[in-house]
C-alpha cells in the first residue's frame, strides 16, 4: 500500500483512491488517464526487465547468465514471485489463494517449497500420536 500511494502521489492523485474514483490502477506513461491494456502493461514490464539486463551486461561477461535470466522476467514473473514469497514467509496459503485469485488451493500449493528437513521436523512437532 506504501508503494501504491507513492505512485499515485508521483502522478498528481491522492495517496488512496476514493471510493467513487474511476481511475485505474496502473497508469499509461505520460499524461493520458486511460487504462492500460494487458499487451502494452506486458510490453512496459518486459521493457524495464531488457533495460536492467543491458545494464547488467555492460558489468561484464559475469554477468551475462543473470542478464539473460532477467531477460525472460514477465509480469507473470513476478505474480509467482509474490506468490513464493507470501508462502515462504508463512501466510495462511488461503489467504495467498485469495491474493492471486486462484479457485483452488492445489493450484496456490506450488508456491510452497519447503525442504524435506523442515518439513520432516515440522511434521513430527505437530502430529504425534503419543503411541
Amino acid at each position: 500500500m506504501v508503494e501504491l500511494a507513492r505512485y499515485r502521489r508521483a502522478r498528481g492523485l491522492a495517496p488512496l483512491p476514493s471510493s467513487r474514483e474511476d481511475t485505474p490502477l496502473v497508469l499509461p506513461l505520460g499524461k493520458s488517464m486511460k487504462p492500460l491494456t494487458r499487451a502494452a502493461l506486458h510490453s512496459i514490464i518486459k521493457g524495464i526487465f531488457a533495460g536492467a539486463a543491458d545494464k547488467l551486461r555492460l558489468r561484464g561477461e559475469d554477468y551475462a547468465a543473470r542478464a539473460t535470466h532477467l531477460e525472460r522476467a514477465s509480469a507473470h514473473w513476478l505474480r509467482h514471485s509474490a506468490g513464493s514469497h507470501m508462502a515462504d514467509g508463512n501466510l495462511d496459503l488461503r489467504l495467498v489463494r485469495d491474493n492471486l485469485g486462484h479457485a483452488s488451493i492445489s493450484t496456490t500449493s506450488i508456491y510452497l517449497h519447503s525442504d524435506d528437513d523442515t518439513r520432516h521436523r515440522e511434521t513430527e512437532e505437530k502430529h504425534r500420536l503419543n503411541w
